[in-house]
């Protein structure tokens, strides 16, 4: 018979002390009867909580899909199409009532000139006393009259640049995060987990390489970084040309670019420091997005806890199409994970 010493209590957090009869293989912690029903009841809960968050994502996607035009980007687009024909019709509005007023000006002007030209001419024609020069001259005042008639050569409807009657909108799509995996490293020493979502630092302070598994050629693509475990000393985040072999104190490599945690920026094999007003940080439990933007030929790092951004430029001369992302580490037991893709907020 077993002594009550070597049976194994129940452990949950309230102080039982009943004997454990099971072990939940989930969770690695023995329970009794009581608590784990318990324990089971809150599984269940949990389950029940991420049918209905599935059910609500299919719902709305279903909803999206049979109403396309309910999305709430669609309502947006109508409320610009509506106050862009509103500004239309106001500015058409106002063009109208000026020109109403220049023609209504200019001719009421013409007008008294003819009337004046009109009363010349009949007065030298009932006395008889006009000459050729008299001819010409009313001649001359006619055709200045009918150069200076409101016509379409005389006013004219003109753009106005650098001052948009409406303002232009389109449709921008966010970065929609990658899934990538961690696939090579420069030295055994460091270790890739978890079917290649974790990288682990299990050997001595030696910087080594570790490079994903997907080439980027052409778009804008974010890879989520947590990084899991990190005392400080030194740990890197960028981007190498996929030609460039993966190899141990890869940073100074012409070809790569991205930021250590010390604050500096690494690029044509070169170190830059960064300014101190906006310094990188690295800190445990952090997560760090990666922005690589092909089209643009450009990189950006955002810290999501300090939401600090920084930026650089690619000279592909350097480093080529297409480029992959890397992490250098160099302390023991450092551990990176990428997240799971989702969109970016």
């Amino acid at each position: 018979m077993a002594s009550s010493s070597s049976k194994k209590l129940c452990s949950t957090g309230d102080g039982c002390k009943q004997v454990a009869i099971t072990t939940c293989d989930g969770c690695s912690q023995a329970f009794c009867f009581k608590h784990f029903t318990d324990h089971r009841n809150l599984l269940n809960d949990e389950l029940n909580k991420i049918i209905c968050e599935h059910d609500d994502l299919k719902n709305s996607l279903t909803q999206q899909t049979n109403n396309p035009i309910c999305h709430p980007l669609i309502t947006q687009v109508n409320e610009w199409e509506t106050q862009s024909i509103l500004k239309i019709q106001q500015r058409a509005k106002e063009l109208r009532q000026e020109l109403s007023e220049l023609t209504k000006n200019d001719t009421n002007n013409l007008s008294q000139k003819l009337q004046h030209l009109a009363k010349q001419i009949n007065e030298c024609r009932e006395q008889g006393d006009f000459l050729e020069i008299d001819l010409y001259r009313w001649k001359e005042t006619l055709d200045d009259l009918k150069l200076n008639t409101i016509s379409s050569s005389k006013l004219t409807i003109n753009a106005v640049n650098g001052n948009p009657l409406i303002e232009n909108i389109s449709v921008n799509i966010k970065n929609k995060l990658t899934n990538d995996l961690f696939e090579r490293v420069s030295d055994n020493r460091v270790q890739i987990r978890e079917n290649g979502h974790t990288v682990v630092d299990g050997g001595s302070s030696t910087i080594v390489e570790v490079r994903g598994k997907n080439e980027y050629v052409s778009g804008v693509h974010k890879i989520r970084l947590c990084i899991e475990e990190f005392s400080g000393t030194w740990l890197f985040f960028g981007i190498n040309a996929k030609s460039t072999p993966v190899q141990n104190d890869v940073h100074s490599a012409k070809s790569t670019y991205g930021w250590s945690n010390n604050n500096y920026s690494w690029s044509n094999g070169r170190s830059n420091p960064i300014s101190s007003n906006h310094p990188i940080e690295m800190k445990k439990n952090d997560v760090i997005g990666l922005i690589i933007d092909c089209d643009d030929f450009k990189i950006s790092m955002i810290n999501e806890r300090t939401h600090t951004k920084h930026e650089l430029t690619i000279d592909i001369n350097y480093c080529s199409l297409p480029w992959q992302f890397n992490v250098i580490l160099y302390e023991k037991n450092t551990r990176i994970r990428i997240l799971s893709p989702e969109f970016a907020s």
